[in-house]
């Protein structure tokens, strides 16, 4: 396609800046709004598509609503104090566009192939080189993904989710990395918030230090302070392991006063058959199991499955030679008891029946030994 035959939409966001008679306070002067016209222009939506205008920062919220006229165009007018994140919506084709408000202007052109070139202020510069940087690493992820779902076996399935999780890692490290180096403006604030989701617990640890030294209380802090506090809430980390009384591979009742009678330590391995990473975790501990057992360490897998065949193909094609129950569905009692949310979950109980580790990694393992 040649390029003066390429089809664009523009949406041109001028802001003026407007000031009351006399003198203002500073806080006044820190909290003054400015009269903002948004004028949407596009080539792409047909006459009478609708738009949406959401603030969403600090709140979500819709701040207006308008149509495309028969000359495919449409003025917002809105009057807000800036910086501010705004996202601008429509269907058919579908834009959802986050825009970061400052004094000046944005430019946003939609291309007839989707791509999209948004020019603004500082922060949306930042914003628009950052999602630059970051997208190869999004393509190869999303790759990995895609050969993880075409798989057509389990070690292919080993292959690509080894894959997949390495890649993932690299999104995170370059997110956390744009987030830390904007600390003290609201596009680290609102980063944070939008990710917030996909936040382990050791990336909150790290949020939470980077925001608590700063001077400006924020509503991000309070965001990651509820979110560490409701997964401290489900770990069992130096409470007592919640007793059980489930049935072995074998038809035998277990239950865990039998397990951590016999030996120092227990590792309780929460799994299923359908889970790939629960499956890469047997073949990693698979050979250490004999130099665990000699050192008073017995593992455990309790698996989740509702089909109880399926469990047992898994569990000899992975040839598991330690003890194996079931605990079949993640609503059944001993799951919803250890608080199991994501798959494999793994617990190391010691002989008085306190957990010491929870998710326990194959390093952490071999640091035992």
């Amino acid at each position: 396609m040649n390029c003066d035959l390429k089809k664009t939409a523009v949406v041109v966001i001028s802001v003026i800046t407007t000031t009351a008679f006399g003198l203002l306070s500073a806080k006044a002067q820190q909290t003054k709004k400015v009269s903002m016209d948004i004028e949407f222009k596009s080539a792409l939506h047909p006459a009478g598509t609708k738009l949406k205008l959401y603030r969403e920062w600090p709140k979500r919220s819709l701040v207006d609503t308008g149509s495309l006229d028969a000359s495919n165009q449409y003025k917002f007018h809105i009057a807000d104090s800036l910086p501010a994140v705004f996202t601008l919506e429509t269907r058919k084709p579908f834009l959802n566009q986050t825009i970061i408000l400052e004094k000046g202007l944005c430019r946003i052109v939609l291309g007839a192939d989707t791509q999209i070139l948004v020019k603004g202020g500082i922060l949306q510069t930042r914003l628009e080189q950052h999602l630059q940087q970051i997208k190869p690493l999004e393509k190869e992820w999303a790759a990995a993904g895609n050969q993880y779902m075409k798989a057509k076996n389990l070690e292919e399935k080993l292959l690509a989710e080894k894959e997949n999780r390495v890649q993932a890692e690299k999104v995170q490290f370059a997110r956390m990395a744009f987030i830390k180096n904007n600390i003290d403006n609201p596009l680290g604030e609102w980063l944070t918030h939008h990710n917030l989701y996909s936040m382990q617990q050791k990336d909150l640890q790290m949020l939470k230090g980077w925001f608590s030294s700063r001077v400006k209380k924020n509503i991000v802090s309070k965001e990651i302070e509820d979110k560490l506090q409701t997964l401290e809430h489900n770990l069992l980390l130096g409470k007592k392991a919640p007793l059980f009384n489930l049935i072995s591979i074998t038809g035998d009742a277990v239950t865990l006063e039998q397990l951590i009678g016999k030996n120092k330590y227990v590792l309780i391995d929460f799994w299923a058959s359908w889970c790939t990473p629960c499956r890469a975790t047997n073949r990693n501990i698979a050979p250490l199991y004999k130099e665990l057992k000699s050192k008073g360490i017995e593992v455990v897998s309790i698996s989740v499955d509702e089909n109880s065949e399926l469990w047992k193909k898994a569990v000899e094609s992975d040839q598991i030679p330690w003890v194996q129950l079931i605990s079949p569905s993640i609503k059944s009692r001993t799951v919803v008891d250890y608080h199991v949310s994501t798959l494999p979950s793994t617990f190391l109980i010691d002989r008085d029946g306190f957990v010491v580790k929870q998710n326990i990694e194959i390093n952490d393992l071999k640091k035992l030994l």
